[in-house]
């Protein structure tokens, strides 16, 4: 009889994997993960046969390419507002999935606990868990998934030590705004806690929306643990290039972790994202509009279809609210991927299971990180399952 870790006890299948894998199985369009299917930039692609014409085959410095990290610090001073240096306060990691890894693992210690705002995105909890840490959720306010002043206070204990914050977010598309991320600086150096934010989406912003990096506020820059990388912004997540940027002696720690996680990034892919900085601001700009463009489209015809979607102001995700059919989330999204329409991701997989949100079953998540023409498919099957169903 094998006995395997305790602390796997609180791992689950990832429900947005087995949503994928069910769409694999039922050939239904998969909006359930975020995987755009654009392809990335030719200066992207072109930069993997250079690196291969290059020799870049070996490991790299285990914090990552040092031309690289200082175009990352660039890119921070100018559009982040904050200043790193590259050789002590930047590390390259597989993808910010990683990055969120080392930082939650360097940082707590057994029963020290880290406030997750809730709805959340699913490694989060999983990875505390890992640290032997706690996860305390902080629920977001119902009207427009902001964050609830009091709610957050309350959470706040002895042994809280670090709050994740996600923005641009995910599942719900909701981007800060200043007044709540100085709440959050607020709440921070009153009781001495450590920010990790992930701004993976940081460049996936609409309407009127501005992202704000947390570690740009006052008082916060020693304190923050900054994360962020490539993949939604070029549409390269199999890549798995992220980086992360803190303060020396926050990194310090970051990199013992990511030393011994996974050694280095890709080394071929380190360089092919160097290609990255040599597009210029017209490509973010359609970046931008071109998630815009699909973000009406999806609001306009779920809303068409009774669904009540929740408008998002970035990412490329939004929360649609199907209480009006009378049906749980699961049992929604199961309906749509078997009947061979969308796979989507039921709404409780963000929220805890041992004190559920009454909202939590309310949900389900559409990714609309796809060709115009793959959601008007999509769109499509769904309004013919809906009419059959319900």
């Amino acid at each position: 009889m094998i006995n395997l870790a305790d602390r796997l006890s609180y791992f689950q299948e990832s429900v947005i994997r087995e949503m994928t894998r069910k769409a694999i199985e039922h050939d239904a369009i998969n909006l359930s993960q975020g995987m755009p299917d654009y392809s990335p930039p030719e200066e992207l692609t072109e930069g993997i046969i250079d690196a291969i014409s290059h020799n870049e085959h070996q490991y790299t410095v285990t914090y990552g390419r040092n031309d690289l990290r200082e175009k990352i610090a660039g890119k921070y001073e100018t559009y982040n507002k904050i200043q790193y240096d590259p050789e002590d306060e930047i590390t390259i990691t597989c993808g910010a999935s990683e990055a969120i890894a080392s930082s939650i693992l360097s940082l707590l210690n057994p029963s020290d606990e880290i406030l997750i705002l809730e709805p959340w995105y699913e490694n989060y909890v999983p990875i505390t868990y890992l640290a032997n840490g706690k996860p305390v959720f902080v629920k977001l306010s119902k009207k427009d998934f902001g964050i609830d002043e009091e709610s957050f206070k309350n959470k706040i204990g002895d042994k809280t030590k670090a709050v994740i914050i996600n923005t641009p977010h995910n599942p719900s598309g909701k981007v800060f705004s200043k007044e709540e991320l100085n709440f959050l600086s607020d709440i921070c150096n009153d009781n001495n806690l450590i920010a990790i934010t992930d701004e993976i989406y940081e460049h996936i912003i609409y309407d009127d929306a501005v992202h704000i990096s947390p570690a740009s506020l006052n008082n916060m820059f020693e304190r923050t643990i900054t994360i962020s990388g490539f993949s939604k912004t070029f549409s390269i997540t199999g890549w798995r290039v992220g980086y992360v940027a803190a303060e020396k002696e926050l990194m310090t720690g970051i990199r013992k972790v990511h030393d011994y996680l996974t050694i280095c990034a890709p080394s071929i892919m380190q360089f092919a994202a160097l290609k990255a900085y040599n597009l210029q601001q017209d490509y973010f700009e359609s970046l931008k509009n071109r998630y815009q463009t699909n973000r009406d489209y999806l609001v306009k015809n779920l809303t068409s279809l009774g669904l009540k979607p929740v408008k998002p102001k970035g990412a490329y995700y939004l929360l649609a609210d199907i209480s009006d059919f009378s049906v749980c989330d699961q049992e929604f999204a199961d309906f749509l991927v078997k009947n061979q329409g969308v796979a989507t991701v039921p709404g409780s997989s963000f929220y805890q299971k041992e004190n559920p949100n009454p909202d939590a079953h309310r949900f389900i998540r559409f990714s609309f990180s796809h060709k115009l023409e793959t959601l008007k498919e999509a769109v499509s099957r769904i309004k013919n399952r809906i009419n059959e169903k319900y």
